[in-house]
C-alpha cells in the first residue's frame, strides 16, 4: 500500500543505487554487485532497508539520484537452464506461471493450481514492467522481477485482476513454461478464434472484446469503434472481396506490408507495429504507429484503406 511517512522517517532506510548510465557504485557510495544475477542490459535501482514501504518523497529522492530518471525494474535470475535454444523476445508467444508479492513480501496470488498465462510479448497484454522483464528468458528459467509503481499500471481485466495496483513495488516470481517464436502461422492462429482458417467481421470484433476483457488491452484512441475497426480490417485483408479473410489472403497482405516496412527509411517516432488487430494503425506502412496516426485512426477507419488488397490478387 502507499504510505505517507513523517519527515524524520524518510531518513530511516539505507538506499543503494546501481546505475547503468555511466555512473559507478563508487560515485553513489554503494557497493559493486557481482555479475550474473541481474540482466546487465536493464538499468536497475536496488533498495535495501527495513521498516515501512517507501513514500512518494523517497521514490522521488531515488529518481533524483538517478539523474532525474524514473525507477526501473530489477531482475534476479534464480535459475537458468543449461540449454537455451531460444530466448524470449518481442512478438513471441510465451506461457508462464507467476507468484505475486506485495513490497512487504506478502503473497497475494499465484497461478499454480489455476493454470499458467499465455501472452504475446511486447504487445501491451501485460503491465509494462513485466513486458520488459520477461524478455530474454529461456524455457524453464526462473526469475524474480521487482516492478516499481510506474511500470505496474494496468487496466482492469480477468487475467490480471489479482495483481494489486497500489504498491510502490511489486515482486513477481516467474517460471517460464514455454516460448513459441513469432511466425505468421502462429499469429494467424492467435487471431482465428474459432480455428476455421478464416477471419470474419464478427470474429475480429470478438477478438477485440477478448483482449479487453481478459487482458485489459484496448485502443489508445477512445474514439475508435470496434465495429468500424473490424470492417476496416476485413476490407484491408480481403483480397477476393468475399467478406472473409483466408489464411493465404492474410499472409499475402502481411508479406506485402512487411516489404514496404523493410523498404521504408522513416525515422518517425512512435510505437512498433502490433501484428494483431493494431496492424491497421500503421497507415504509412513504415513499421511505426505515430501519435498522429493514432489520433486520426477513427476518421481513417471510417474512410477505408488507402491500399486495397485486390492490387495483389494475381499473387494468390
Amino acid at each position: 500500500m502507499r504510505h505517507h511517512l513523517p519527515l524524520f522517517a524518510l531518513f530511516l532506510p539505507i538506499v543503494f543505487c546501481q546505475l547503468k548510465n555511466g555512473a559507478s557504485s563508487k560515485d553513489l557510495g554503494g557497493r559493486k554487485r557481482p555479475s550474473g544475477g541481474i540482466d546487465e542490459n536493464i538499468p536497475v535501482i536496488e533498495i535495501r532497508g527495513e521498516g515501512a514501504p517507501m513514500s512518494s518523497a523517497q521514490i522521488r529522492h531515488l529518481e533524483e539520484m538517478d539523474n532525474g530518471g524514473p525507477l526501473d525494474i530489477k531482475i534476479e535470475k534464480t535459475f537458468v537452464p543449461a540449454k537455451c535454444p531460444h530466448q524470449s523476445k518481442r512478438l513471441d508467444f510465451i506461457t508462464f506461471h507467476y507468484k505475486v508479492f506485495t513490497e512487504d513480501n506478502k503473497k497475494v496470488y499465484q497461478t499454480y493450481g489455476t493454470g499458467p498465462v499465455t501472452i504475446q510479448l511486447g504487445t501491451g497484454m501485460i503491465m509494462p514492467g513485466l513486458d520488459k522483464g520477461l524478455k530474454g528468458m529461456c524455457a524453464e528459467e526462473l526469475r524474480k522481477i521487482r516492478v516499481p509503481y510506474r511500470l505496474s499500471r494496468k487496466s482492469k481485466s480477468k487475467v490480471w485482476k489479482h495483481i494489486p495496483n497500489d504498491e510502490n513495488w511489486l515482486i513477481l516470481n516467474i517460471e517460464m513454461v514455454e516460448i513459441k517464436p513469432f511466425s505468421l502461422d502462429g499469429q494467424f492462429n492467435f487471431l482465428d478464434l474459432n480455428e476455421d482458417l478464416q477471419l470474419t467481421n464478427e470474429e475480429v470484433q470478438e477478438f477485440q472484446k477478448k483482449m479487453r476483457k481478459e487482458f485489459g488491452k484496448t485502443w489508445k484512441n477512445e474514439d475508435i469503434d470496434n465495429v468500424t475497426a473490424a470492417k476496416y480490417y476485413i476490407t484491408y485483408f480481403d483480397v477476393n472481396g468475399d467478406g472473409a479473410v483466408s489464411e493465404n489472403e492474410w499472409r499475402t497482405v502481411m508479406e506485402r506490408d512487411q516489404k514496404l516496412m523493410d523498404d521504408s527509411k522513416s525515422k518517425e517516432k512512435g510505437k512498433k507495429r502490433d501484428p494483431a488487430i493494431g496492424w491497421i494503425l500503421d497507415f504509412d506502412n513504415n513499421g511505426v504507429v505515430t501519435y498522429k496516426e493514432n489520433d486520426e485512426a477513427a476518421d481513417r477507419f471510417e474512410a477505408g484503406p488507402n491500399i486495397l488488397p485486390n492490387e495483389i490478387k494475381d499473387e494468390l
